[in-house]
């Protein structure tokens, strides 16, 4: 039951990754409602749980890991942009309140799916490589095996 609470993150994800595949842009605007509701959804959750692990667990982790993505675009300008450190932040919300398990599983298929996209990319000879797909699809992923 607790998973339906992070649904607005799975939507917004969605969205989010569909969007960057067509047109290489993450829309800041998806990403802000997304956070706004899943954030409203973690505090549901734990009211409802009546432990509050999981928000400062949610918040925690989520600004934590979009720091970590905003290092990494700063250190390599143009390898990651900040719709993909927005995207983060948002699925860390989701990813986050389910403890640092989760959130270290989640980075390492990000960096393992990452990885493939480029292999991908530079068979096809493109230069533009979408990552929210890569920070998304992990992140459901990361969810998935959370329940084993």
């Amino acid at each position: 039951m607790a998973y339906l609470f992070l649904i607005p993150s799975a939507i917004a994800g969605i969205m989010i990754a569909y969007t960057d595949i067509r047109t290489r842009r993450v829309p800041r605007p998806i990403v802000a409602a997304g956070s706004v509701v899943q954030l409203a959804c973690v505090v549901a959750w734990c009211m409802w749980s009546g432990s509050w692990t999981p928000l400062a667990g949610s918040l925690g982790f989520a600004v934590a890991c979009a720091l970590v993505q905003l290092a990494l675009a700063l250190v390599r300008p143009g390898a990651l942009g900040f719709g993909d450190v927005t995207c983060t932040l948002l699925m860390g919300l989701a990813v986050g309140c389910l403890g640092i398990e989760t959130v270290a599983v989640w980075w390492l298929l990000m960096g393992l799916s990452g990885l493939a996209m480029l292999g991908i990319q530079r068979g096809r000879g493109g230069d533009s490589i979408p990552f929210a797909p890569a920070i998304v699809f992990s992140a459901f992923a990361a969810i998935a095996l959370s329940a084993f």
